[in-house]
């Protein structure tokens, strides 16, 4: 992937950069989307096999329905792909990043009601007994995903720039974890005034960090730039690191 970081408006723009690079990577745990999604996917397939020996055509479109369903969820929430671009000056480190979700799946969304109307129409006419009753589950599923992906505001959100900013003399902690091909930074935060009445223990010290993502080929680049940054109190330790369920 080319590198952003010319494109991007970054708080440090008079500082030189040392250092910049830009991953796309998918920043949650593919394993357990997989293992979550797994029987959600193979109910309704063992389902769809069960009413071909039973010569049900709209069970069999029930079926298609909910797997086709099942693999846009899987693949919009345990593939989805997040771009990562940094900026090393001497002072900071910059991290703008955003979702990398493709037009087309909003288009999709947009086009799936009518995907729907297709396989309701073609269930009445196979099987003209079937009740408006039992096709309105599937009708209102469609008409849900369909008032989601024609909001503007929904796509704005999904694609939103998210910006953070670390001193290298405030970092606290530094982890290197070379299977997933991350360094993991720990740096305090300073909680907003407005939050401060709501927590239970307000001097409590709070923390935030950010995942630096490195490829093969920026891997030596990326860790030598850590190493050199890191305040001489602390000292980068290598071990796996586990991903939040939502990444």
């Amino acid at each position: 992937m080319p590198d952003l970081s010319s494109r991007m408006d970054w708080e440090g723009i008079n500082e030189r950069a040392v250092f910049t690079w830009t991953v796309k990577a998918v920043d949650r745990s593919i394993k357990f989307w997989t293992a979550l999604f797994a029987p959600l996917f193979f109910i309704p397939f063992a389902g769809l096999i069960v009413t071909f020996f039973y010569d049900d055509p709209f069970l069999s479109w029930l079926a298609i329905f909910c797997i086709l369903v099942v693999l846009f969820l899987y693949i919009k929430v345990g593939l989805e792909k997040t771009v990562f671009v940094y900026r090393a000056t001497e002072e900071r480190l910059e991290i703008c990043q955003w979702q990398d979700i493709p037009d087309l799946v909003f288009t999709f969304l947009k086009v799936f009601p009518f995907i729907i109307i297709g396989i309701i129409l073609m269930a009445l006419i196979s099987n003209p007994a079937l009740s408006i009753a039992a096709l309105a589950g599937p009708a209102l599923v469609g008409i849900l995903l369909a008032s989601v992906g024609g909001d503007s505001n929904y796509k704005a959100i999904y694609k939103s720039l998210q910006h953070s900013v670390c001193q290298w003399d405030e970092v606290l902690e530094a982890t290197l974890d070379t299977h997933h091909g991350l360094i993991a930074l720990t740096w305090p935060w300073e909680v907003p005034p407005e939050w401060l009445a709501q927590m239970a223990d307000p001097e409590e010290k709070q923390t935030q960090g950010a995942y630096l993502y490195f490829r093969k080929d920026q891997q030596s680049q990326v860790i030598e730039l850590i190493k050199k940054k890191l305040p001489p109190n602390v000292k980068m330790t290598e071990e796996r690191i586990k991903y939040d369920f939502s990444g």
